[in-house]
């Protein structure tokens, strides 16, 4: 039997500095999810208890911190969603408004996010999972592409085809709208 000594595990003061340096990225990517502030901490803390259990086995000749935890945490969303039975979708909205009246720019900005978060529910999951990697948890093309298993010029073109379709969409409704 050959045994093999794994040289890149993570000591404790090593993983507390990197939950430091990844929780927000972490809460941002599950609440663009799942679009529940608590179900998002709740999903955060589920994921960095996963990782901190598994610290020891963390392998960085296999992959970067960042994609390991991010893999742990699409796992929990994904695990979520199937004990819930359905999937939940993004929610761009300010969770605490002001109820004080807006000037016409805050509205037209509200419409827009209103109007953009209905039409990325409209995308196929696998597009929502982009966006909400790139923009919810500001991952680049290339720890997307290593978390999915895919391409990183795939990751970039698949991303600008979304983001000029919803552009599109949106230019469409305001000029009509207008």
């Amino acid at each position: 039997m050959v045994f093999r000594r794994r040289l890149n595990t993570l000591t404790d003061k090593e993983f507390v500095r990197l939950h430091e340096q990844y929780l927000h990225a972490v809460f941002s990517y599950c609440l663009f999810r799942v679009a529940d502030r608590q179900l998002a901490e709740d999903l955060t803390a589920d994921t960095f208890e996963q990782a901190w259990r598994d610290r020891r086995r963390y392998n960085s000749d296999k992959a970067s911190f960042t994609t390991w935890l991010f893999a742990i945490a699409r796992h929990r969303i994904i695990d979520n969603q199937r004990k819930q039975g359905r999937r939940t979708h993004l929610s761009l909205d300010d969770q605490h408004k002001d109820e004080t009246p807006l000037p016409e720019e805050q509205v037209t900005r509200e419409w827009q996010i209103t109007y953009l978060r209905d039409l990325i529910q409209t995308l196929p999951d696998e597009h929502q999972e982009l966006i909400a990697l790139k923009f919810g948890a500001g991952l680049s093309n290339r720890h997307i592409a290593k978390l999915l298993n895919k391409n990183e010029s795939a990751i970039g073109s698949a991303l600008y085809r979304i983001m000029h379709k919803l552009r599109q969409q949106l230019e469409v409704e305001n000029v009509s709208s207008h």
